[in-house]
């Protein structure tokens, strides 16, 4: 089981808590919670059979933890606090919390019984009208997507963009930290900002290995929204 993430979001005033956990392969959910004072103003449940019914993968599993939680994040952060009430209308009411079942930050702590919890398979889940999955945040992709090999130079550009009704639009002027991380070598990094088409661009040496694992982490942060994008790097 992957524990989850708490965090404070302020807005008009307001702090609310923001809690994401994974239910466990038994209860296979992650759940979000959001809190004032102590009660649950709304909640939204993803069921993830579909990656227990083959090999379990929990990176895929804390991908979408992350992801979930982000969007949950920023949409109080963006005042949608009526449209997360409407989405988690189909799950349990709003109750108010006793000191002791207070959402504790550093281990959270169950919102709901497990029998109370509906499992559905990942192909007949639909998103309500409405729904937070129609903004997604920030979004970093490869458009050329090449292949990274140990000692060769590369010129990457990587895209970032941002869902605006229902379609992706560039997010230019941010800027794009690449980081190259491995066990053979030491870690290196390098910085570019978006261009007015939201593509920044980089010319890289990839440090040269024979052994060991590595790969390329691009970064990018902004106005409290994070996106990362993974890619191996290939041994020489």
């Amino acid at each position: 089981m992957i524990t989850g993430y708490n965090t404070d979001v302020e807005y008009d005033g307001t702090v609310y808590h923001v809690q994401t956990e994974d239910k466990g392969v038994e209860h296979p959910i992650i759940l979000s919670l959001v809190y004032v004072d102590g009660e649950i103003l709304a909640s939204k449940r993803s069921p993830y059979d579909d990656l227990i019914a083959g090999v379990f993968d929990e990176g895929i599993l804390t991908q979408r933890l992350q992801r979930q939680h982000k969007l949950i994040c920023a949409a109080v952060r963006a005042g949608r606090i009526e449209e997360l009430k409407r989405m988690g209308e189909r799950g349990s009411p709003p109750r108010s919390l006793s000191k002791e079942a207070q959402p504790d930050r550093k281990s959270p702590q169950p919102a709901a019984p497990a029998d109370r919890v509906e499992v559905k398979r990942a192909d007949e889940v639909r998103p309500a009208p409405g729904a937070v999955e129609e903004d997604l945040p920030l979004e970093v992709t490869l458009p050329e997507d090449p292949e990274l090999r140990s000692g060769e130079s590369v010129t990457l550009r990587v895209s970032v963009t941002r869902s605006e009704s229902g379609a992706r639009a560039p997010v230019p002027g941010v800027s794009v930290n690449l980081k190259m991380l491995g066990t053979a070598f030491r870690p290196e990094s390098e910085i570019s900002t978006t261009d007015s088409d939201g593509i920044a661009s980089f010319s890289v040496l990839l440090p040269k290995f024979a052994s060991g694992r590595a790969a390329l982490l691009i970064r990018v942060e902004a106005e409290g929204e994070i996106a990362e994008l993974r890619r191996i790097i290939l041994p020489d």
